[in-house]
């Protein structure tokens, strides 16, 4: 079959938002699209604005993979691991004969080489393509193999109420700029994002009112780097988050994640703090401790302990989430020593802990003294036991009290599934609540629950 390349759109032509694009769509006979998500909230977004498309232009959105035609996969390339997952998900749907839409980051990072690994595939379609989607599929339905990913990094999702959730339930995320401006040393992320841009401040708080309109109790905010918010706008987070607590009615909660450290300022903090309906939880990836490591990893430099201890006096009860890297080359024990004394020491109360791999195009894969994987491993295996440790003991002070929990789902028993505030959803712990004898609860509810059992991380309660 032939295969047509997209030539790079120009910047200086204005481009039409998924919502005027779904509007001039002239439905037609599609076919069955079923979907598998890959990677981070950012590219759920995305998966979820191309559904919406899709679905705009005439084809059904399935969710059961068998009854399909053909599949959208959008990918991860984030870390080797993540691109190894896409690449199989792809071929176990090819050797079960589906036919595929490649979207996301590993298609934009291969481009045409995904047409010659996948006959399967009938487009590769990258990240700056997304609005283009509908159109793609169309071309596709005349034998043509499309690869669309432009190198032109200046899409910026400007309204996603054309999305197609497929997170069913009291959230959403709410994607507020795209594109990063750092440039750390294991991160491909802003050679295929491009450079940060932020989303215009009326157009977030629109389609806040939106989500909230359609029964969403908790916006979560989402960016590569939402702390940089409004800096190419004239505007900022804590501005957004200000406008968002008192002019989006009906919101109960509003959540931001992936905070950068030296970027999480006064205002940030004065705003959460005494804004109620802005949860007590911050999520600020550190990577590490150790100066020379942050040096090498080109991360800021600063006393992350004494940073988290600051954010806590600044907001009484707030609760932080991290995320550390071992095994980063070069990093001696001396240097793993120093994250894990400080682990011990801050106390954080949300971690995640990642064994450092090679991406091919990453400035880390060219530094010298890359550490062994049982060493890696060894260092993960005993961070994630000290931490492990850290959640219990302060776990063990939550019960007997009382703590409003939003309830995520019900399962066949009867039992709830729910999240404190100091909870993010498919990151953080969860709250199983007994639910007694003509007790009724619904998803999406926020209420009051007793804490009477905890372990290291999911914890029990009844109804208060």
């Amino acid at each position: 079959m032939p295969t047509a390349t997209e030539t790079p759109a120009s910047p200086m032509v204005p481009k039409p938002t998924p919502a005027q694009i779904a509007q001039s769509l002239k439905p037609h006979v599609g076919r069955k699209i079923g979907f598998v998500h890959l990677g981070c909230p950012k590219n759920l977004v995305d998966t979820e604005t191309m559904l919406g498309l899709l679905e705009a232009d005439g084809h059904q959105i399935v969710g059961d993979e068998a009854d399909a035609d053909v599949m959208l996969v959008n990918t991860c390339a984030f870390i080797d691991s993540a691109q190894k997952e896409s690449i199989q998900v792809l071929a176990n749907l090819a050797e079960g004969g589906k036919k595929l839409l490649v979207t996301g980051c590993l298609a934009q990072k291969f481009q045409s080489e995904l047409l010659d690994l996948f006959p399967e595939a009938e487009a590769v379609v990258g990240i700056h393509s997304v609005p283009d989607i509908a159109n793609i599929v169309r071309r596709t339905a005349t034998g043509e193999r499309v690869t669309a990913t432009q190198q032109d990094p200046t899409f910026v999702l400007e309204d996603d109420t054309v999305r197609r959730h497929v997170t069913m339930g009291a959230w959403a995320y709410l994607k507020i700029a795209e594109g990063c401006d750092y440039k750390c040393s294991f991160c491909i992320i802003p050679s295929m994002r491009g450079a940060f841009r932020s989303r215009d401040v009326e157009n977030v708080l629109d389609n806040a009112r939106k989500l909230v309109d359609r029964g969403v109790k908790e916006v979560i905010l989402v960016g590569q780097d939402t702390t940089s918010y409004g800096k190419d706008i004239g505007s900022s987070l804590a501005e957004l988050l200000f406008r968002l607590s008192t002019e989006v009615d009906g919101m109960e909660w509003l959540r931001f994640m992936y905070a950068y450290p030296n970027l999480v300022n006064d205002d940030l903090l004065t705003v959460i703090r005494e804004q109620k309906n802005i949860v007590k939880y911050m999520d600020v990836p550190l990577q590490h401790t150790h100066p020379s490591v942050l040096k090498r990893m080109r991360r800021p430099v600063m006393d992350h302990v004494a940073f988290s201890q600051h954010i806590r006096e600044s907001v009484p009860g707030i609760k932080l989430r991290t995320g550390f890297i071992v095994g980063f080359p070069g990093e001696t024990e001396e240097e793993f020593q120093h994250l894990k004394a400080a682990m011990t020491e801050a106390r954080w109360d949300r971690l995640g802990v990642f064994e450092y791999s090679d991406v091919d195009t990453s400035h880390s894969k060219t530094l010298e003294n890359k550490v062994d994987k049982a060493t890696i491993k060894r260092r993960r295996g005993e961070l994630m036991a000290l931490q492990q440790q850290i959640a219990f003991e302060e776990n063990q002070k939550l019960i007997g009290q009382t703590v409003n929990v939003i309830v995520d789902e019900i399962n066949a028993y009867g039992q709830a599934t729910a999240r404190t505030q100091w909870d993010a959803p498919e990151v953080d712990n969860s709250v199983l609540v007994k639910v007694g004898e003509g007790q009724i609860i619904l998803p999406g509810e926020i209420l009051p629950v007793r804490i009477t059992h905890a372990g290291p991380y999911d914890v029990k309660a009844v109804l208060a």
